[in-house]
């Protein structure tokens, strides 16, 4: 069985060795979305990497750097015109990023509408703590895809971004817990992508492995009662559905 390969959500810029993983995902011909927490580092990104045919590089703007770097937020506005590939953005209201929630949730307003005006985006979304919220600003009538990455959100909120038709992306951290499995069996089949969100991942943290790719999809087809066949079919078209 030829597996089809896909990462909706890894931090590329934030490897020590980018050139080696992106050499990598080009052989092994990986449909990559590769987000970027800052405008500049996605200017980076885009410029030191210009011809890669699997990689597409994300515009974003991390919700946990958003104060720190504010001066930096009208020229994201700007760049949101000519770029498809919007992430990580997003709300997080854990910890000590609770201090700047109305920040967060005014450039995440101005992003969602930005967005929404121009659409054809698709969103990779951190809802760290703020899944409400989040759901509440995209609303149903998003005019593009929206990935919720990594959700950590409750039943209620889930159900409400199905009947939004967001998708969802899914790591191999999340299999892990019953909190994880109970959320991931809840999601459609035809909802779910995958991701490494590496190197924030205990298996990606110090290097990328495509082989991720076969565990993630073994795992899945358990949770889901469906051969290994079938879910990377599922995978498949639900790739190709988030880009049509």
């Amino acid at each position: 069985m030829k597996l089809f390969y896909h990462d909706t959500h890894v931090h590329l810029d934030l490897y020590k060795n980018p050139i080696n993983i992106m050499r990598q995902i080009e052989e092994d011909k990986s449909y990559t979305i590769a987000v970027t927490n800052l405008p500049i580092l996605y200017d980076k990104a885009i410029k030191e990497n210009p011809n890669n045919e699997y990689i597409r590089f994300a515009l974003g703007f991390h919700p946990e750097l958003v104060e720190k770097f504010q001066e930096q937020i009208p020229y994201f506005y700007k760049k949101i015109e000519n770029c498809r590939y919007i992430g990580e953005i997003g709300l997080d209201f854990t910890g000590k990023n609770k201090l700047y929630k109305d920040l967060q949730i005014d450039v995440f307003k101005r992003t969602i509408k930005i967005c929404n005006r121009i659409g054809g985006k698709v969103l990779s979304i951190h809802s760290r703590g703020a899944s409400r919220e989040v759901i509440e600003i995209i609303g149903s009538n998003f005019n593009g895809k929206v990935i919720l990455h990594w959700f950590t959100g409750g039943t209620l909120e889930l159900k409400e971004a199905v009947q939004n038709g967001y998708f969802f992306s899914i790591n191999l951290e999340m299999l892990k817990t019953v909190k994880g499995k109970n959320l991931i069996n809840s999601i459609p089949m035809d909802r779910i992508l995958l991701e490494s969100d590496g190197p924030f991942t205990k298996q990606f943290s110090d290097n990328y492995d495509i082989s991720f790719i076969y565990n993630t999809i073994k795992k899945l087809s358990l949770i889901k009662s469906v051969s290994i066949e079938e879910m990377n079919k599922l995978l498949k078209k639900n790739f190709k559905n988030l880009l049509n």
